[in-house]
């Protein structure tokens, strides 16, 4: 009798035991790294998931922001995580942003990461002051050509989607643009509001109050249909058809070579807090749109995305620093 076991026997032993550990995930608290501030939309989501993500995996999920260096610092932290499944990252646009704006990344944001699942995409909305000369977008380029200075824009976050919509609204439309930074989305707000600056594309939670309370007016918004926080603003692609739309984002990314079982698991309990109406209502009013799916489309996703950024940043000749 063979006393050594054979291949058929050993090949048995290992499905078996990848079944067991498949089964037990996840055996500790689940961490949710997010690459933002408490408080903001990204926080905010993440929290919302988290809180279905617990009922449904049986184990408490955790939020822990790590806000800094457009989402760096936590995307770091995430791709050097052992790839078990219990620390995860609550990634946004800058993700595949930032290899097109930075000379050199601590990581690379597609190999160093495994796909969960998208979450949502989001539009920004170009706003101005309700004083100010500009109904829609037909109004900003009639003057905008007109005038012998630059029309200027505010810029609440320098390499963000919303810098983007700002270089491809003078790179589509042929009206001189001059941009004025500020440290943050509120400030720059605050001074289109005192008539310091002109126009800004504005997230639309940012932007919503302002406008219900009459103090801004929305003239469109940056993706290419219409959404229910601004019914009344048409996408600026009706009237710049030119114009590419710069969708901002968030999903769900585990480091690199995490197991297909736990992936899967993941992504099962991602997609079902998604669909509670608290969640999808929170994403409208903010203008967000639910976009989740299956990891290997999440994959296609990021990788379509980073192309897309990297052919933005050549063509509004921006160069990495």
């Amino acid at each position: 009798m063979n006393r050594f076991p054979t291949r058929r026997t050993l090949l048995c032993a290992a499905l078996v035991l990848a079944s067991v550990a498949a089964q037990a995930f996840p055996t500790k608290p689940i961490r949710l790294i997010v690459g933002a501030s408490a408080g903001g939309t990204t926080d905010t989501l993440a929290r919302e998931i988290a809180e279905d993500m617990t009922k449904t995996l049986g184990q408490p999920v955790i939020v822990e922001n790590r806000a800094g260096a457009g989402g760096n610092i936590a995307a770091q932290e995430v791709a050097r995580a052992p790839a078990d499944g219990h620390t995860l990252l609550v990634a946004f646009t800058s993700h595949t942003m930032n290899a097109s704006l930075m000379k050199q990344l601590p990581y690379d944001p597609i190999a160093d990461f495994t796909p969960v699942a998208l979450l949502a995409r989001v539009s920004s909305v170009l706003v101005a002051r309700t004083g100010a000369p500009y109904r829609n977008v037909r109004d900003v380029i009639a003057r905008g050509k007109a005038s012998k200075h630059p029309l200027t824009f505010a810029i609440g976050g320098t390499g963000s989607s919303l810098h983007m919509d700002t270089y491809e609204f003078e790179h589509s439309s042929g009206v001189p643009v001059m941009q004025v930074p500020f440290k943050g989305t509120s400030p720059a707000l605050a001074d289109v509001l005192a008539g310091h600056v002109d126009l800004m594309f504005a997230p639309v939670n940012g932007a919503r109050p302002l406008v219900q309370a009459g103090k801004l007016r929305a003239l469109a918004v940056a993706g290419n249909r219409r959404i229910a926080a601004f019914p009344d603003a048409a996408p600026i692609t009706e009237t710049i058809p030119r114009y590419t739309t710069n969708h901002g984002w968030f999903g769900v990314l585990g480091p690199a070579k995490l197991p297909e079982e736990t992936t899967r698991a993941l992504n099962a309990a991602i997609v079902k807090a998604m669909q509670q109406p608290k969640v999808k209502a929170r994403l409208e009013a903010d203008g967000s749109t639910p976009e989740t799916g299956s990891p290997e489309q999440f994959a296609a996703f990021l990788s379509a995305d980073a192309k897309h950024w990297a052919a933005q940043a050549r063509a509004f000749r921006i160069q990495p620093e």
